[in-house]
């Protein structure tokens, strides 16, 4: 699971180096983040 959240980050942080959203980027990185926690707990965020 960390793996598939390295790549999204990556991706995220990639496509606000180019848009100038670094906002937006850190909060879809944040939400990502929290998705990823309550899964591995056994719960289903989104």
């Amino acid at each position: 699971m960390s793996s598939k959240f390295a790549l999204i980050a990556v991706m995220v942080f990639g496509v606000s180096a180019i848009s100038g959203c670094v906002p937006v980027a850190v909060g879809a990185v944040g939400a990502v983040a929290v998705d990823s926690a309550a899964e591995s707990r056994g719960t289903d965020l989104f």
